[in-house]
């Protein structure tokens, strides 16, 4: 029972990874086509910023697993002993 009610968080997390991914990517992409030093610069940026939120973000997720896998035991072993 505990497993379902951080389903929509997993959830969550997986599709605003994939909404970074598609950000990540479309910044290549305008990187390659981009002759402006200035464009560049700004499409580097943002890249690197959708980069960073994602790596937290699966950090975070991660986090989140664990703190789950710990209570679901948790709670696992209080009714074995109840």
């Amino acid at each position: 029972m505990g497993r379902f009610k951080n389903q929509p968080t997993c959830i969550m997390a997986h599709d605003l990874l994939n909404k970074l991914t598609v950000i990540i990517g479309g910044c290549d992409l305008l990187e390659e086509k981009a002759s402006d030093s200035e464009c560049v610069r700004l499409i580097l940026a943002i890249r690197d910023s959708a980069k960073a939120m994602a790596d937290e973000l699966k950090q975070h997720q991660c986090d989140l697993d664990i703190a789950t896998q710990f209570r679901v035991i948790n709670e696992t072993e209080s009714h074995r002993h109840s």
